[in-house]
């Protein structure tokens, strides 16, 4: 599979996003993951908002010209098991993805939802060592309609086993294409698998000096800027990749 046409190297930024990456981070309550179908519904703008708690919440939108929802079902499925594809994604900060051997076999089928995609990604000057773990969107309060298709995951650092993140693309079609709107929630509900781990987890983090050392006003920033990035490239090929290699032969 020859991928060389589609390594293309980052574009600036639209300057609507350029603009919002400028802007501080609002102190505000906000919605929880669980009630997304409100989310979807509601006028956000893009930005980084923090909590009392110190936990934050971003979104960013992105304009996909040419890109139908079932195009992005169809690249969470197909980028996960070789780092060459997930590197399209953002040739920059993507280094490597890889899936459970077990796992495998559900991807080359067109399936995403119920794995584990492990990934090295640099977000700001940070390398991150990341399991994101697709979830159904019924989690989220959400099921997939025939206009639009929303991807669901948790997100665990694998350095420490602490879920830190969870995140939602939603995807809705538009007359020119779709419209992305991207949402993460960062600290809102830090775990571990591990009762006696979670139990510290769950408890340090509810004194901010503490919880500001694993998340910050730049952690936030930086996954902003990472979001607008790698969503905006995905945007600009996506349309041909798919047409070439949209089909389950491919996976």
């Amino acid at each position: 599979m020859n991928l060389s046409k589609y390594k293309l190297p980052l574009e600036a930024l639209p300057k609507k996003a350029k603009k919002i990456i400028q802007q501080q981070v609002i102190e505000s309550e906000f919605i929880d993951s669980n009630d997304c179908s409100v989310l979807i519904q509601e006028a956000i703008d893009d930005g980084i908002y923090k909590n009392r708690e110190h936990s934050y919440f971003v979104k960013c939108t992105t304009d996909m010209m040419n890109v139908a929802p079932e195009m992005i079902g169809w690249w969470f499925a197909w980028h996960l098991p070789h780092s060459e594809r997930y590197k399209l994604w953002h040739p920059r900060d993507h280094i490597s993805a890889t899936l459970n051997e077990e796992d495998i076999n559900l991807q080359a089928k067109g399936q995403y939802i119920g794995l584990d995609s492990f990934v090295e990604e640099y977000i700001g000057n940070k390398l991150h060592k990341l399991q994101i773990s697709f979830k159904e969107p019924a989690l989220f309060g959400l099921e997939n309609q025939e206009d639009s298709i929303a991807i669901c995951a948790y997100v665990t650092d694998t350095n420490n086993g602490v879920k830190v993140a969870k995140l939602l693309h939603y995807v809705l079609k538009t007359d020119k294409g779709s419209l992305m709107k991207s949402f993460f929630w960062m600290g809102s509900d830090l775990s571990h698998p591990n009762t006696l781990k979670n139990f510290i987890v769950t408890n340090l983090s509810k004194i901010q000096p503490i919880k500001g050392l694993l998340l910050n006003d730049d952690s936030a920033m930086d996954l902003q800027i990472h979001c607008y990035e790698e969503m905006n490239h995905l945007s600009k090929f996506l349309p041909d990749l798919y047409r070439e290699f949209g089909d389950t032969k491919s996976l």
